[in-house]
């Protein structure tokens, strides 16, 4: 007996793209230039403008919504505004190393994984919880 692996053929299933919510990515931002303590005129505004376009990408996709919910819940608003700051604050930490300070003079590393932080946040939410 001989088998032929060209016959074999896998189809998966339909699934749909996910929905975006409907943020106000300009409230995100101005959210972190409060925590960041920084005005809407600073050199760095565009920059965290862009973050939270970003952020709000990533908890779009981290939510996988199929239908999106009429309003936004807090904890998601509150999620979006850390990792915004979060993505903005990585432009301080070269090579994945903060110049932070630590009580024995070790390094203190970022992770790699920039949903790490608010994952857990983020994780009553979620909407589809399938493997892709």
């Amino acid at each position: 007996m001989t088998w032929d692996r060209r016959s074999v053929s896998y189809v998966g299933p339909d699934v749909p793209p996910h929905v975006g919510l409907p943020w106000d990515v300009a409230a995100v931002a101005q959210a972190a230039l409060d925590v960041l303590r920084l005005t809407p005129e600073d050199a760095d505004a565009a920059r965290i403008e862009t973050a939270a376009m970003d952020a709000t990408e990533l908890i779009d996709a981290e939510l996988d919504y199929e239908v999106a919910p009429a309003s936004i819940p807090g904890p998601v608003i509150n999620a979006a505004v850390t990792l915004t700051v979060e993505l903005y604050r990585r432009k301080d930490a070269p090579f994945g190393v903060t110049d932070a300070w630590s009580i024995d003079g070790a390094s203190i590393h970022i992770s790699a994984d920039v949903m790490r932080g608010t994952r857990s946040m983020l994780s009553k939410y979620k909407s589809r919880r399938g493997v892709a």
